[in-house]
């Protein structure tokens, strides 16, 4: 192996090298190992493993965990089992069957002190998130499971969806790599309407297509969606819901205080009614490779819902922008000829290097001067890693001095598709968001892929209107309380669609409203939450499938049994932590050593190149040169050269660098979303008698500066 493919080598392995703090165990199951005579076996299992969405009422999903476990010993067994629950779910209901006959269980204490418990009782309760930003969890106690039994427990939770485009989503845990006698596959079902209704959902990218169950692994998370039913849109823009669980009081006596939890969302947006269509397509290597032709067919189904009067564009950009029409051609949106042209143009061209969405919007706002279009809609395709270096401000000004003082500014919007932001949504902080927010644009988050797949290849029904009903980034945001009320952790500063906000604090004394103050498009908007009383989830729940003495059973309280002890809570507590940290996934990351690597191999020797034929030309030249570039996803979205240092400016010299610059090439590491900026400087000493010479010299801890982390949710 040469030296270059050994540095190579140590480089990938560096850059897709895991972080993980230890093994992905979420969900588990426990019994009395040490007083278990039988051995070699596993006395108790679960069976069965369904997550069953029932109906969306409001903000929250009734969903429904239905695990079967199945005493296998020949005697008595006690079991616990842990269970990660979707993010921001609460636990309100339980029930227990066996021979198929349901009992619902009642609320329930907490005892202090580990006990055992009658025969056949069932109790759980939930977990709060032991560290912000960690998933709940369930704790169940079966008590006296009796040999050769079979029993189903059923969770009742409730837990907020997100609404994205035409349909809800709803994220499932994984329940870990580690599962021991947990079942070995998730059924997942989404109950119709009525009952005997089978409705159409999906479970990641699968359809269920008339079946009534679809399985997954457990060692994944998994994505369960299905249609979104219009409701009523009198609600605005900015929707929300504030929610208040007064302190437990005795009866007759009025609660002077309590919690509240504040829903916020943006719903539909009136849609624009533009008689002139761009579509402008990011091309950079950072998209999927086949983002373009996911987009084409979505775009197609756009095209062919909107009135055929209507014209179109089309440009792509990667480091420059290209128009895919001629100059002065706007064909109409029914034009088949001209789709077909600018889909070979798609399929002809490569992915490249550079994200420069400036340009791009600068040579759609010249040819929307040139087409005099009246209600102008640019519709812009891009993964969202858009380079920090060319600020939101500068696109705008960009984009309005291109459009020649039209006096109708256009309507835009950004569809971002990106995988690793579908799972937990755009941040405020993103710089697509910065970039919208700054333009006054709608934005939309999809997976036109994915609606590829659902439709089976034609348009799906019902997302063009979602798309076009895409509201604007909701920036400013600001909560206003009366002082007797606090929030536990500050609001983000934004809201973006597709995302529901569930933010959280107490109060004291009369119930709180909540105002709530924004910018939608640089419009200020505001809305008054009003409080709507509800009861707190319940400390534990219990049933039974052996005893009728319900009410003994609340009284007495949850309570673990005794052998379960503080290293057992600690290793369930541990597993539903790491699953609410990446499950598991094995995350990449570059630093200082990878990229000087990279450097080396691909950078350095054109600069050296570079400075040789410059010396042919100026036998003086030196001095400091300091690359700047950006990197998202292995693309160099962004490269600069600052001259500064030299000693003589030499225009074809700095060039012959820049281009050095845009040949870095560096894989992506693995679910790696950070946006890294590099500085290096590189001196360049002229022969001076002996040979030339060039030495890079870094900046120390500024030299790799990280300027995007988004939170693997």
């Amino acid at each position: 192996m040469s030296a270059a493919s050994r540095t190579l080598a140590v480089a990938a392995a560096l850059v897709l090298g895991p972080l993980v703090a230890g093994p992905a165990r979420a969900d588990n199951l426990h019994i009395d190992v040490q007083s278990n005579p039988e051995r070699n076996f596993t006395p108790v299992q679960e069976l069965a493993y369904e997550a069953i969405v029932a109906g969306v009422d409001g903000y929250k999903v009734d969903l429904r965990l239905r695990v079967t476990l199945h005493n296998a010993s020949k005697r008595r067994q006690d079991a616990v089992l842990s269970l990660a629950l979707p993010r921001d779910a609460e636990l309100f209901g339980l029930a227990v069957a066996r021979d198929g006959t349901w009992s619902s269980g009642r609320a329930a204490g907490v005892a202090v002190e580990p006990a055992h418990r009658a025969s056949g009782t069932v109790f759980a309760r939930a977990l709060a998130p032991a560290v912000a930003g960690d998933l709940p969890a369930a704790e169940v106690v079966v008590f006296n499971l009796e040999p050769e039994a079979t029993i189903q427990i059923e969770l009742q939770l409730k837990a907020p969806p997100r609404l994205r485009a035409d349909h809800w989503e709803l994220e499932l845990p994984s329940r870990g790599d580690d599962r021991w006698g947990l079942a070995p596959e998730r059924r997942v079902v989404v109950q119709g309407a009525r009952p005997g209704d089978i409705p159409r959902f999906w479970l990641d990218d699968r359809a269920s297509d008339g079946a009534g169950v679809l399985l997954s692994r457990p060692e994944d998370r998994s994505l369960v969606s299905w249609p979104y039913k219009h409701v009523s849109k009198d609600r605005g823009i900015l929707d929300g819901h504030l929610e208040l669980l007064p302190d437990p009081t005795p009866p007759g006596v009025k609660a002077s205080g309590g919690r509240f939890r504040a829903y916020l969302r943006l719903g539909a947006a009136p849609p624009p009614r533009p008689d002139h269509v761009v579509v402008v397509l990011d091309r950079s290597r950072s998209t999927a490779p086949d983002l373009h032709r996911d987009a084409f067919a979505a775009l197609t189904g756009l095209f062919d819902e909107l009135p055929p009067t209507l014209t179109f564009d089309a440009i792509s950009f990667a480091r420059t922008a290209r128009p895919l029409l001629a100059d002065g051609e706007f064909p109409s949106v029914r034009d088949r000829g001209a789709r077909d042209r600018v889909a070979a143009a798609l399929d002809a061209g490569a992915r490249e290097q550079g994200t420069d969405l400036a340009a791009a919007l600068a040579l759609a706002g010249r040819r929307i001067a040139a087409r005099d279009a009246h209600r102008p809609l640019v519709v812009v395709i891009t993964d969202g890693m858009l380079p920090a270096g060319i600020g939101a401000q500068q696109i705008g000004h960009v984009f309005s001095d291109s459009l020649e003082k039209k006096s109708t500014r256009p309507e835009l919007l950004f569809i971002v598709d990106e995988p690793m932001m579908l799972r937990g949504g755009i941040t405020p902080q993103h710089p697509i968001t910065s970039v919208a927010t700054a333009l006054g644009a709608r934005i939309s988050l999809e997976s036109l892929a994915q609606h590829a797949r659902r439709s089976g290849g034609e348009p799906p029904e019902g997302l063009t209107e979602a798309l076009l009903a895409a509201p604007a980034v909701l920036s400013d945001l600001e909560l206003q309380l009366p002082r007797r009320a606090a929030l536990d952790e500050p609001a983000p500063g934004g809201l973006v669609a597709g995302n529901v906000l569930v933010v959280r604090g107490h109060y004291t004394g009369a119930p709180p409203s909540v105002g709530v103050r924004g910018k939608l498009a640089g419009v200020r908007t505001s809305r008054t939450l009003r409080a709507v009383a509800s009861r707190p989830p319940p400390a534990a729940l219990v049933a039974s499938f052996g005893v009728s003495d319900l009410d003994r059973a609340a009284a007495d309280g949850f309570t673990r049994p005794p052998w379960f002890g503080l290293n057992q809570q600690r290793v369930a507590r541990l597993g539903i932590t790491w699953a609410g940290r990446g499950n598991g996934d094995e995350r990449g990351f570059l630093d200082e050593k990878i990229f000087r690597n990279y450097l080396g191999i691909r950078v350095f020797p054109r600069a050296r190149a570079c400075f040789n034929k410059a010396l042919t030309r100026d036998k003086q030249l030196g001095g400091k040169v300091v690359f700047e570039l950006e990197v998202g996803k292995g693309e160099v979205m962004l490269a600069r050269v600052d001259a500064a240092g030299l000693n003589h400016r030499e225009p074809g010299f700095e060039a012959c660098l820049l281009e050095a610059a845009w040949a870095l090439e560096i894989p992506a590491g693995r679910l790696d979303d950070q946006i890294y900026r590099l500085r290096y400087p590189v001196v360049f000493n002229p022969p001076a008698g002996g040979r030339p010479a060039m030495e890079d010299d870094p900046l120390g801890p500024g030299t790799v500066e990280l300027l995007l982390g988004l939170p693997n949710r």
